[in-house]
């Protein structure tokens, strides 16, 4: 009960719904009308042709049978024949007339020597096979007259008349078709109602989720199960919210960037002098302190604090660094080649699958060196004891990229942050290398992905357009060496 309380209520609530209840109703009902009448035409033609023949039928028989009667005069035989015949509904008066139109046996035995002398009789006379004529009665009821000669041998001594009414037939077949399309109508507008439901439910839930959208929670989605237009309208949304959140999220980052690099520009313009000083005292005092003495381990955590703080502030001034490229022909395998051999001391093997056919792309050479670096000591770092690192390259649409460790893996729940600023799995870690990596990408023209399994390791994907007129731009000026 509370269902369909709930329904009609959005119903009276759904202009939507309304309209399309509205419109389908309106052809069913325009639909069953048309097949109503077309089917009340059809099917009285049917029923008369049918009671026609019935009455043809009746009036031979009566011709035939009245035929020895009346040639010996034997009235009262023709007389039990018509009233035999005369006990249906809808048949209205029975006679048998000679030549002269005069009344030989009727139904009504009062008329019998009565003369007929209007126009349908005297046609009926004359015509010479059977006939059908119908007539309006001081009722206004139509009848139907049936006429069949009588002839002995080849002389005719009379016709055989029977009268009948349809009207009824026709009145029954009428209630019969209206109860009919009644009963259709009426199922008719529970289908448009349960079918204008199934479309508008779906876009009023489609309409209140772009809502949600418009109120910033993407995290809305709606569970239609439909293998339709709608089925894959709602699936496109669904995945549409993803998206929309993943966009917003990658441009927060990108604002973080760039605040960060606003930031990073003032601080490092402040620090990065007295930092270096503070570097070179501490390194000369600690220097000059004996070995043993008990001042040395202070020295020592100074000169790593300052040498910490000074690798801080390097790591920040790379990510402030204007996204200015100088660019050149940089070829992908030379870069991933000089990267491995100037990392002389990775703790596992790296192997590597370079495509021969990648061609040469223009980048900015040292921002790429730095990225690539960055991606390998990180996964050198992510394994731990037995593994190893693959380095691939592949050229499809884009140069592909692939920097795959077997270390440990990263959550799932991590992933999407893992590109933040600021943000580490390492107990020491800055979280700016991979912030760094995503704006060289980005800078490129290109993207970066990443897929990870726990206890399995770690992808990272990274797609770079090489077409002959592509052009390095982030919104500054590109300077070629």
């Amino acid at each position: 009960m509370m269902t369909e309380k709930s329904s009609l209520k959005r119903f009276f609530a759904s202009k939507l719904q309304r309209r399309f209840f509205l419109y389908f109703s309106g052809v069913v009902l325009m639909t069953v009308l048309f097949i109503s009448v077309a089917v009340y035409h059809f099917q009285t033609k049917m029923l008369l042709k049918q009671v026609q023949n019935k009455a043809f039928s009746l009036t031979s028989i009566l011709a035939y049978s009245s035929l020895n009667a009346i040639l010996l005069d034997d009235y009262i035989t023709v007389q039990m024949l018509i009233d035999s015949m005369s006990e249906g509904s809808d048949i209205r008066s029975i006679a048998i007339l000679d030549t002269a139109g005069c009344v030989i046996a009727a139904d009504q035995p009062g008329l019998r020597g009565f003369v007929f002398s209007d126009a349908l009789t005297k046609k009926a006379l004359t015509n010479n096979i059977f006939l059908h004529q119908r007539e309006k009665s001081d009722t206004g009821e139509e009848i139907w007259d049936t006429a069949v000669p009588i002839y002995n041998l080849n002389k005719r001594i009379g016709t055989a008349r029977i009268k009948y009414s349809v009207d009824d037939t026709y009145k029954g077949l009428l209630q019969t078709i209206l109860l009919i399309g009644l009963i259709a109508f009426i199922i008719s507008l529970v289908i448009s109602f349960r079918f204008s439901a199934s479309i508008s439910r779906p876009i009023a839930d489609v309409v209140d989720l772009a809502k949600e959208y418009g109120n910033g929670n993407f995290d809305a989605s709606i569970d239609i199960r439909r293998d339709d237009e709608l089925g894959h309208l709602a699936m496109e949304l669904n995945k549409l919210s993803r998206k929309l959140q993943k966009l917003i999220e990658e441009k927060i980052a990108n604002e973080n960037l760039i605040v960060l690099g606003e930031f990073g520009s003032f601080i490092i313009h402040d620090l990065k002098n007295p930092l270096s000083g503070l570097h070179l005292l501490a390194d000369g005092l600690h220097r000059k302190l004996p070995d043993d003495s008990p001042l040395k381990k202070y020295s020592t955590e100074i000169v790593l604090a300052a040498q910490k703080l000074e690798d801080f502030t390097r790591r920040t001034l790379d990510i402030a660094r204007s996204s200015k490229l100088y660019v050149s022909d940089v070829n992908i395998n030379e870069l991933i080649r000089q990267v491995v051999q100037d990392l002389k001391k990775l703790s596992v093997p790296l192997f590597m699958e370079l495509d021969p056919v990648v061609p040469a792309i223009k980048a900015d050479r040292q921002m790429l060196y730095m990225a690539l670096k960055n991606l390998i000591i990180n996964a050198d770092e992510a394994v731990e004891g037995d593994g190893k690192i693959i380095v691939k390259t592949q050229a499809l649409k884009e140069i592909i990229l692939k920097i795959s460790d077997t270390g440990d893996g990263i959550p799932q729940e991590r992933l999407e942050t893992i590109f933040r600023p600021f943000f580490s799995m390492k107990d020491k870690g800055h979280g700016l290398g991979l912030a760094m990596v995503k704006k060289v990408i980005i800078a490129h023209q290109g993207r970066i992905e990443v897929h990870s399994k726990l206890r399995e390791g770690t992808t990272f994907t990274i797609y770079l357009p090489y077409t002959p007129t592509n052009t390095i731009s982030s919104g500054n000026a590109i300077k070629d060496n």
